[in-house]
């Protein structure tokens, strides 16, 4: 099993132990996994911070937001039993996009003190899933994604 968390701060910094079953023959974690890892941290940060339940948005709202590009850079590797925090910045913000960028850092508990493990800038659109067509992102989330940003921007001087 792994160990998840979630810290109502900002920025926004979501953890999660290694399980021994992510890792490859080479005993560090399976690439691809690096994706899922993200897009938890992103689906919890778009849930705590943003009101947005993936799940419901899809079912009940015919709304989605799509990965439409991504990128992830590795600095360092991660083992079974790491922890590792993925903390979250907004990036650009469009009408109907939005970037975020995450950076995966090892856990102090493992003796890294938080060096970096990835890079990651993912870009989201938001859809009209019963016509596959962009829509404007919801003003109600545009405020709380502007006031995450904001206070980011302010935390950073």
């Amino acid at each position: 099993m792994h160990r998840t968390e979630v810290f109502e701060t900002i920025p926004f910094t979501h953890f999660r132990t290694i399980p021994f079953g992510d890792t490859d023959a080479a005993a560090i974690v399976y690439t691809p996994r690096f994706v899922d890892y993200c897009m938890e941290a992103i689906e919890v940060w778009f849930k705590q911070y943003i009101g947005i339940d993936w799940y419901w948005i899809n079912v009940r709202d015919q709304r989605g937001t799509p990965v439409v590009h991504l990128e992830l850079d590795f600095t360092g590797p991660l083992i079974g039993g790491d922890e590792l925090g993925i903390t979250l910045e907004v990036g650009e913000i469009g009408r109907s996009t939005l970037t975020l960028k995450l950076v995966g850092s090892r856990g102090p508990s493992q003796g890294g003190g938080g060096s970096s493990v990835f890079n990651a800038k993912f870009v989201f659109c938001f859809v009209d899933t019963s016509e596959n067509k962009s829509i404007p992102i919801p003003v109600e989330s545009l405020e709380k994604i502007h006031a995450y940003k904001n206070v980011m921007q302010a935390e950073a001087g």
